[in-house]
């Protein structure tokens, strides 16, 4: 309930968001917001134990959380998936139709929502907003809480999805190099001799160097990815071996990590490791400083994460498609039951030629 300027009582659906006049008789007023307030109370957000015990009419905000929980306990999300899964689900909660009955909404409300966001947040957006509610409602399909059985999200436009980001070549790896910080400079040649994403970069140990091999377990794959790289492993184009680059991630700061901080930056001491983000941040500053940028229209510059399509290109020229692909962890056809054999249960090894 709120007053205006006039001293007029006023009450304010947190659902519907529509207000309506209650007078100027404070006295009625509380009555009337305390009597809509406990109604309110009756349809708050269910936790679990509603779902167990058999509650159907669910609003989207009602659903949810407990869609979130379910999902979680189905799929075991890495950090950063559950972080940017959270991210949607906080956006769907709070669309403007999320106070309707999970049965009620239609296409058209889904529509106009994901339009929202792509004119607010762009095309790539969209899409993942449009799989993630996809998903929302079709483990509502599979509870019985849409009557009709159908998800009114897949009807829903879906724009085209290009590759905007520009490739990183080996020449403009070593501009950027050159105007990158001490650390950077390290990191940037230990990502494309180990051919890893930041995330696994960001938490490489000294430690994990054992009898000649870098023990790598992929964060991305949730530990199903486990690669056994022979530190002797090199690349002739850029005159180093993953022992090279792991060598000189060693200086005067003590650390356990590969990739860390040497200065004090915020509340990161020396020999902290640097987070993902501020390997992407200073990679950016560098690229900038050199003086990089996109090339074509409506293209952005390449970012860290273009090492390890560059390190791809490397290794398959020098030797060969598929030890490329040992390499970045992927699983290509020829691989496939490699792999298989291996998930949870040991490393992939992966021997210098």
């Amino acid at each position: 309930m709120y007053q205006n300027a006039a001293g007029y009582f006023y009450y304010m659906n947190p659902q519907s968001r529509k207000a309506k006049g209650l007078g100027r008789d404070k006295a009625h007023a509380f009555s009337e917001a305390r009597a809509a307030n406990a109604f309110l109370a009756t349809m708050s957000k269910s936790s679990l134990v509603d779902w167990v015990s058999g509650k159907q009419n669910y609003t989207l905000a009602d659903w949810v959380p407990i869609y979130k929980e379910l999902w979680m306990n189905k799929s075991n999300p890495a950090p950063d998936t559950l972080r940017n899964a959270t991210s949607y689900l906080n956006r769907i909660a709070k669309a403007d139709f999320a106070w309707m009955q999970l049965r009620d909404i239609t296409t058209a409300n889904v529509a106009k929502f994901l339009d929202g966001v792509e004119a607010e947040s762009g095309a790539a957006t969209r899409l993942n907003m449009r799989a993630r509610m996809s998903d929302v409602f079709r483990m509502a399909e599979t509870q019985g809480l849409r009557d009709d059985n159908t998800n009114p999200v897949p009807a829903t436009y879906t724009p085209s999805r290009k590759v905007m980001r520009e490739r990183l070549t080996l020449e403009q790896f070593k501009i950027i190099h050159e105007k990158a910080p001490a650390w950077l400079k390290r990191a940037m040649y230990l990502a494309l001799l180990t051919a890893q994403r930041r995330s696994d970069l960001a938490k490489m140990k000294f430690s994990d160097v054992k009898d000649g091999y870098l023990f790598i377990v992929q964060q991305k794959s949730q530990g199903e990815i486990r690669l056994q790289q022979d530190v002797r492993i090199g690349l002739k184009a850029v005159g180093m071996t993953i022992a090279d680059a792991i060598h000189n991630c060693r200086d005067l700061t003590l650390s356990q990590f590969m990739v860390h901080h040497t200065e004090h930056q915020g509340s990161a001491k020396p020999g902290d490791p640097v987070a993902e983000n501020g390997i992407s941040n200073a990679f950016q500053a560098a690229r900038e400083a050199a003086g990089i940028v996109a090339e074509g229209d409506g293209r952005t510059p390449p970012t860290f994460h273009e090492i390890r399509s560059l390190a791809e290109r490397l290794y398959r020229e020098e030797y060969g498609a598929e030890f490329a692909q040992e390499m970045l962890g992927h699983k290509n056809a020829k691989m496939t039951d490699k792999y298989d054999d291996l998930r949870g249960k040991g490393f992939k090894v992966i021997s210098a030629k």
